[in-house]
């Protein structure tokens, strides 16, 4: 145990702001301070034996779990989190035991290792709290490890910023749609996914006809307008399994996972009408004109002849091109 809150002082040490102490200055006087340190510190610290039996359960375990430390003690550390993954704890909890040194869990690993709520409301939005966990070994007299220590830290609001900075980066600013990068990883998943697997699926290419012209009569900030209101439309007819992105600008593309070239030109032509049926107003400045708006779509189904993922988009670019050409505000495949 004094080895344990050794180590624990030490921790303390290294962190900002926190107590600074001196080796020497443990003993035997000052351990009814250590003890409340341990006790009251806002990570959790759970010391187990071989069989996974509690020995310690410090004051952020009872605060998070409902479970205080005398009835944790000598239970069962699966029995007391039962959310805890049970295979993959043992694993790391063996490897420390075997090789004598720490292991470590990412909450990026494993979000939420134990099923404890999130108190930092206003800080982070999840409503579990994210957690890292450190393992390391404790060595008892006779140099052998008898038994192990969880340290859990709550990392909820920096896994929170981290959420959020990583959503922005694959997200279109203007339309809220995923942008360009993220799609086409998320496209080429999918193709080998089917390549895979054998499966269907399908992606619509879509354009904004005669796009140039708005934006030449009314100005960029209208032509912005008029993507935001078919990004509105794409995004309000979405299934849950489609991917919808804005792929330049005023492209859009949509992935049809599990989706037939049939029912792919059912959605194209859905969405196609809808956007035609959808005036947009231009407001007092323009005498509240409507702008009429139409879209050209290309579909195409997945094909196991298409040796990259791009062969398969060329194709839906090339029944673009066709609706294009045959007099746009229709689908072709």
């Amino acid at each position: 145990m004094l080895f344990l809150l050794k180590l624990q002082l030490q921790h303390l040490k290294n962190e900002p702001g926190t107590l600074s102490m001196n080796k020497d200055e443990l003993d035997i006087t000052n351990l009814h301070w250590v003890l409340q340190i341990l006790q009251n510190i806002e990570v959790g610290l759970v010391v187990f034996d071989r069989n996974y039996e509690v020995k310690v359960w410090n004051g952020f375990m009872e605060n998070h779990s409902g479970i205080s430390s005398v009835a944790a003690r000598d239970e069962n550390l699966f029995t007391l989190l039962p959310t805890l993954p049970r295979s993959w704890f043992q694993y790391k909890t063996e490897s420390v035991l075997k090789l004598g040194i720490q292991a470590h869990c990412n909450w990026q690993q494993e979000p939420h290792i134990l099923n404890f709520e999130n108190t930092r409301p206003f800080t982070a939005e999840s409503e579990l709290m994210f957690q890292n966990v450190t393992l390391f070994p404790l060595f008892s007299t006779d140099k052998q490890i008898h038994h192990i220590c969880a340290l859990v830290y709550d990392v909820s609001e920096e896994a929170t910023n981290l959420l959020k900075l990583k959503a922005i980066s694959q997200t279109d600013a203007l339309t809220q749609l995923v942008n360009r990068g993220h799609w086409q990883t998320l496209f080429e998943q999918e193709f080998l996914r089917c390549k895979r697997y054998e499966d269907t699926a399908s992606v619509i290419m879509m354009d904004i006809d005669h796009f140039k012209q708005v934006n030449d009569t009314y100005g960029h900030q209208i032509g912005d307008r008029a993507i935001q209101l078919i990004a509105d439309i794409i995004l309000e007819s979405q299934r849950e399994t489609d991917v919808c992105g804005r792929y330049g600008g005023e492209e859009f593309v949509i992935l049809l996972p599990k989706t037939s070239l049939k029912d792919g030109v059912l959605v194209a032509e859905r969405l196609r009408k809808r956007i035609e049926e959808t005036p947009m107003p231009l407001g007092k400045e323009y005498n509240d004109e409507q702008l009429k708006l139409t879209v050209s779509a290309g579909v195409a189904e997945f094909s196991d002849q298409f040796s990259i993922a791009d062969n398969w988009l060329e194709k839906a670019d090339a029944a673009l091109y066709e609706s294009k050409e045959n007099g746009r505000n229709q689908v072709s495949t």
